[in-house]
């Protein structure tokens, strides 16, 4: 089961740090505070299971297949649950919000998002999509020639559309402080360390202060958002989100409607932000695919009133954004606690141990995928559908990303209008790595020089 890629035959490869010969408890801890993709053993490639020993007797087990993926993510949820360090990681972030949630609390969270992110939802927010990107491009063609910054306007663009479309309201001055503060902590305060992992939960690790200090800003600042949202009252049914929320949570103690609009916030414009990002990174290097780009959005009307009609349409700038995820995933590892003894491909995985599910080496596997490592947007076009536990960018089974459909149409609008409009490449030579902290980063931030189409 391979799935193939014939539009561009010559595609290149982006480049990328190489995967660990061996894997020991000293290499993770120089991984952990430099790049989590060093971390990856090349075993991972062959091997069903890899198993590295921990400290205090412990062991983490990497599950590679898709048959590993789907026991863990599917077949046994309740044998593996959320790790203390995914809440030490997150928690200054998410809080109780959805992502972190367990048991019943998630479930009940769940069913009150649910609606807003239904098939029918999906024609009103790509309404604000293309208004967004329509912005953004009479932004980057204000100063022809001059070499712009597109993650920091891609993250503006994602950040605008999470919350235009999910809570009707623009950000204005709250958007750059917005921006800095997530991306300082995912930068920084966001890298998972090893005493995240091998300290018993509710243990203060080194970045326990740091982290504190961030979440008394961060709540701050949502609920500078969440005031001025309410300022704008209410319209008797539910609108959008916020107001789904507020049906469901009013302010209850413990800020929950806090933690659930900034989970939403941070999720809704990562996610996108970044898919946007590596995707401009990588057709840089591939003028003909831009130009093909180009003219599969040139005929159609990706208006306000148009975007949600011309959205099945674009099939390459969809295949684009598929083949972006499945080189950078926003979720390039699943790891889970295992909660009981269990057997899972061969391998023995005691109560208490790390098991990890490395997406970032399944979708890079030439045991699933045809020249796994080239940038090849066809394979999405030309074969089946990839197995579900094979192409994992928003996860899978009951905790797959609730905004997966949404983040995945944003991405195709947004590059289907950029490349209506203009030509990219990279202003240098210097090569783009992936750095792997809570998000797949890049190790420094580029300009690219925009030509506009059409003269």
């Amino acid at each position: 089961m391979m799935a193939s890629g014939t539009l561009t035959p010559d595609a290149h490869a982006p480049p990328v740090p190489a995967l660990a010969e061996r894997v020991g408890w000293l290499r993770l801890l120089g991984a952990f505070r430099r790049n989590t993709l060093e971390a990856f053993p090349r075993a991972c490639l062959d091997e069903p299971a890899v198993t590295i020993p921990l400290p205090g007797g412990g062991r983490m087990v990497l599950l590679s297949t898709p048959a590993g993926a789907r026991h863990v993510l599917l077949s046994a949820t309740d044998d593996f649950v959320r790790l203390p360090a995914g809440r030490r990681v997150i928690g200054p972030i998410a809080g109780r919000g959805l992502v972190l949630a367990d048991g019943e609390a998630w479930r009940h969270q769940r069913k009150v998002l649910a609606p807003a992110f239904t098939p029918r939802t999906l024609p009103l927010m790509l309404r604000f999509v293309a208004r967004i990107a329509e912005e953004s491009c009479r932004r980057l063609s204000a100063d022809p020639g001059v070499p712009v910054d597109l993650r920091s306007e891609m993250q503006r663009v994602a950040l605008d559309i999470a919350t235009t479309s999910m809570f009707s309201l623009e950000t204005g001055a709250l958007g750059a402080e917005i921006r800095a503060l997530v991306s300082g902590y995912l930068d920084r305060l966001g890298r998972p360390t090893v005493a995240d992992f091998l300290l018993p939960p509710g243990w203060p690790t080194p970045s326990s202060p740091r982290r504190a200090l961030f979440r008394r800003r961060w709540l701050a600042i949502v609920r500078a958002v969440l005031e001025a949202r309410r300022g704008q009252g209410a319209t008797g049914a539910p609108r959008d989100l916020f107001d789904l929320l507020v049906e469901a949570h009013g302010d209850a103690p413990g800020g929950l409607l806090a933690d659930e609009v900034g989970t939403l916030i941070v999720a809704g414009h990562e996610t996108t932000a970044s898919t946007l990002f590596w995707a401009c990174t990588l057709l840089a290097r591939e003028p003909a695919l831009q130009d093909a780009l180009g003219a599969e959005a040139a005929g159609l009307d990706l208006s306000e009133a148009g975007a949600a009609a011309s959205l099945p349409n674009l099939r390459l700038a969809k295949a684009v954004a598929q083949e972006t995820l499945r080189l950078y995933p926003p979720v390039y590892v699943i790891a889970r606690r295992a909660a009981r003894t269990s057997i899972v491909e061969g391998a023995e995985i005691p109560a208490g141990s790390i098991v990890m599910i490395p997406t970032w080496v399944l979708h890079r596997n030439p045991r699933w995928w045809d020249r796994p490592e080239a940038f090849r947007p066809g394979r999405f076009l030309d074969g089946p559908e990839p197995d579900r536990f094979v192409y994992l960018p928003f996860g899978a089974g009951p905790r797959i990303c609730i905004g997966a459909q949404l983040a995945l149409s944003e991405a195709t609008l947004v590059l289907a209008r950029l490349m209506r409009d203009v030509r990219l490449s990279l202003d240098g030579d210097r090569p783009v790595l992936p750095v792997a902290t809570t998000t797949v980063r890049p190790d420094h931030v580029p300009r690219f020089r925009l030509e506009r189409r059409n003269g």
